[in-house]
């Protein structure tokens, strides 16, 4: 067994070990490493744990280490280091696929009960509030209106634009090979109001405004404001969920119809720039073709959205448990559970409106 000897210094510095680590390891594979210790007068806690980390990494890979001229001192010192031992596994089955099925399936439901239970309390204390007007703080109700819909406006409006305008010339192209370029004024009314408005703009609100309330609600829980709430008998509810639950109700509509307007409004440039329609006879086919029970439906879908997206986002935040990163991770699933409802409700409308 090949034997190695290295002269420590008197006191091991951090740029030391740095330095000489790995070239002793890779040095000392399966042989001996002796340190001289003879000018060595100090050991600080880095240098006790890198002799008790060299020693245990030498032992494993079939090495050994000796020290050599060490003082009785040091030797005690040195004696009393132990290195923590390394987990073990617990042994438990990692569960198999219908098990996993079965607990995503009732965290699901969970989330579906206490999503409706929030609907019922908000109905209930908002149906309480004709009652008792202090249920509702229309100061709250107010700000968040400005903070959730008003602020999210531009954006609003110029991605509903951007899709109004490509949709408008894509769906002109096919229509000008027929000679029915005029109806472009019906085929980008009916799908702005009834179908690109409210999810356009639903999706953008749940990016947006949905993850702002998770955050913000699920922070308050961490630092465990909303228990102080209860701890002044102050119900969460007329606090924390009634001013977000009307502020989305009452912005999606108005939202969701400017940005059906900004759509039409694009499709209306590019048939007068691409197609040569004149305004009159685009608004003529407009007015024919957008009745009254198509923005009915708008409206449905919006207000239905509205619910979604606020409902969803306040559970997330009010059932986040953990630090920062629950708070990440509830921001997360809030956008992503309130997107793949919106697209699954706007479905389900279809089938209701169109059969």
């Amino acid at each position: 067994m090949k034997e190695q000897v290295v002269e420590l210094p008197e006191e091991i510095s951090p740029e030391w070990v740095s330095r000489e680590h790995f070239r002793l390891m890779e040095s000392s594979k399966g042989g001996v490493l002796k340190l001289d210790c003879g000018k060595l007068h100090k050991l600080d806690a880095l240098s006790l744990a890198w002799l008790a980390y060299l020693q245990d990494t030498l032992e494993k890979s079939g090495g050994r280490l000796v020290l050599s001229r060490l003082s009785p001192e040091l030797k005690k010192d040195l004696a009393k280091v132990t290195l923590p031992e390394a987990e073990k596994p617990d042994g438990k089955e990692k569960p198999g696929l219908a098990a996993r099925v079965g607990e995503s399936t009732l965290k699901l439901w969970v989330e579906m009960r206490d999503t409706l239970v929030l609907l019922s309390e908000s109905l209930y204390w908002s149906t309480m509030a004709f009652f008792r007007p202090k249920t509702l703080l229309r100061e709250d109700i107010i700000i968040q209106m400005v903070r959730l819909g008003s602020n999210a406006l531009p954006i609003v409006l110029l991605l509903s634009t951007l899709i109004g305008f490509t949709l408008a010339l894509q769906s002109g192209i096919q229509l000008q090979k027929f000679g029915a370029t005029v109806f472009l004024a019906s085929g980008m009314g009916i799908s702005m109001v009834t179908e690109i408005g409210p999810v356009m703009t639903a999706v953008i609100l749940a990016g947006r405004s949905g993850s702002s309330i998770t955050a913000e609600i699920s922070t308050m829980v961490v630092q465990e404001e909303v228990g102080a709430l209860h701890a002044m008998a102050i119900n969460p509810i007329h606090f924390l969920v009634l001013p977000r639950f009307w502020a989305m109700s009452l912005c999606m509509p108005l939202l969701t119809v400017l940005s059906a307007a900004s759509g039409i409004f694009a499709g209306l440039v590019v048939g007068l720039l691409f197609f040569r329609l004149s305004p009159a006879s685009y608004l003529h086919e407009l007015k024919d073709a957008v009745t009254i029970n198509y923005l009915g439906q708008a409206l449905i879908k919006s207000l239905t959205f509205s619910w979604i997206i606020a409902l969803v986002a306040i559970n997330k935040g009010m059932n986040v448990r953990g630090g920062a990163d629950a708070v990440g991770k509830a921001t997360t699933s809030c956008v992503v559970t309130c997107i793949f409802t919106i697209i699954l409700a706007d479905a389900v409308f279809s089938f209701i409106f169109y059969y």
